[in-house]
């Protein structure tokens, strides 16, 4: 018990008997509300005035990398005439709502300029899939290179900070990418784009490794993930070399919160985070790279498990142990089983993340 006393905050009431604040703590958070809208409209306009500019085409790296939102047809053959671009990067994607992508791959073959296409949503993590595409295209592109999204502000904003701290750019510098001064409003604290960079600077904390481009290609290549995505596994019941179609098979899967975000687990089948497994098969011969076949959207994966159908939460750092319960598929053959985490109707821990477990399942009729 703390023996320390407080003094009473006062409190009046005005005529209808509602309490009113003591004038010091009123005043004050008269200011704070004043700070916070004059915070908003600041950032507000700088939105707007980033948006009215003519010219939205700013240079990253001189000579080499430029950004901008989506242009069109005419601004784009002027951008790839005036500033001799040589490789055009998309980082919004193909659909209803984004049909102007193929015209703009159309004019940039017929100009003899490389055209690629990583999309990935603004409001969520950079997929470590993303992030390795992002660090090859960067080694290999021809430039001058042309960072584009829809606005320019978010997604080409994070990508250019990527290149500049490939270019061993401190990563101050790198996160103006991101800043109001180029259109990026945000809270830092839950903006998944600035959330990547703080892993990144944890990580450089966590081991004594000083920044620079080797060690950002060392995190992403051994240790990035998307903390909400965040899962290790362990198969401690082993696979049998083979079995009968149909048959159940009983495996116990521990799994370990490796991220900072909590999984909230639900008994509703339709949402929440749980144990899942999934098959692709029969295949004829060994795939070069399994974990492509299972991120494919929309591809030949077909679910077939799930545990830890029930309602409660893995907060980081906890452990458990999942009985997972699967059936063997009918059809005789070899098959591809993947046993990862799942946020229903979402995403796979390892469309982001890890691979999870990934192993061969022979199915072969009983002798």
């Amino acid at each position: 018990m703390d023996p320390t006393v407080h003094e009473p905050v006062v409190v009046n009431a005005d005529d209808r008997g509602r309490p009113q604040a003591a004038p010091e703590r009123s005043s004050g958070l008269r200011l704070l509300r004043r700070g916070v809208v004059f915070a908003g409209l600041l950032g507000f306009a700088l939105l707007l005035l980033w948006l009215a500019t003519d010219d939205r085409i700013l240079e990253v790296i001189p000579g080499e990398i430029v950004r901008s939102g989506r242009l069109d047809g005419g601004e784009l053959r002027q951008a790839i005439e005036r500033l001799g671009l040589r490789t055009v990067v998309s980082l919004t994607g193909s659909g209803p709502d984004n049909d102007w992508v193929g015209a703009e791959r159309e004019l940039c073959v017929s100009l003899g300029v490389q055209h690629v296409s990583l999309p990935f949503r603004v409001d969520e993590w950079p997929g470590r899939p993303d992030v390795e595409h992002l660090i090859r295209l960067l080694d290999e592109a021809e430039r001058p290179l042309l960072f584009h999204c829809l606005r320019g502000v978010d997604r080409s904003g994070w990508a250019s900070a990527v290149a500049l701290l490939l270019a061993d750019a401190p990563v101050e510098r790198a996160l103006r990418q991101i800043s109001p001064r180029n259109g990026h409003i945000c809270d830092p604290g839950s903006c998944p784009l600035h959330r990547f960079f703080e892993s990144y600077l944890d990580h450089l904390s966590a081991t004594g490794r000083p920044e620079g481009a080797a060690s950002l290609r060392q995190w992403v290549a051994n240790s990035y993930c998307p903390e909400p995505y965040n899962a290790a596994l362990e198969l401690l019941t082993e696979l049998p070399p083979s079995t009968a179609p149909g048959t159940t098979l009983r495996l116990t899967v521990r799994v370990t919160n490796r991220g900072a975000d909590n999984w909230r687990m639900t008994d509703n089948r339709t949402e929440g985070v749980r144990l899942g497994a999934r098959v692709i098969g029969p295949v004829t011969e060994p795939a070069a790279d399994p974990i492509e076949l299972f991120r494919t959207p929309n591809g030949p994966a077909v679910d077939i498990a799930r545990a830890g159908l029930e309602a409660g939460v893995m907060p980081p750092g906890s452990r458990r142990d999942f009985e997972l319960r699967l059936r063997a598929p009918r059809t005789e053959g070899h098959y591809l089983l993947q046993i990862d985490m799942v946020d229903e109707r979402v995403y796979w821990f390892s469309d982001l993340g890890w691979p999870g477990l990934i192993r061969q399942l022979d199915v072969v009729a009983s002798q």
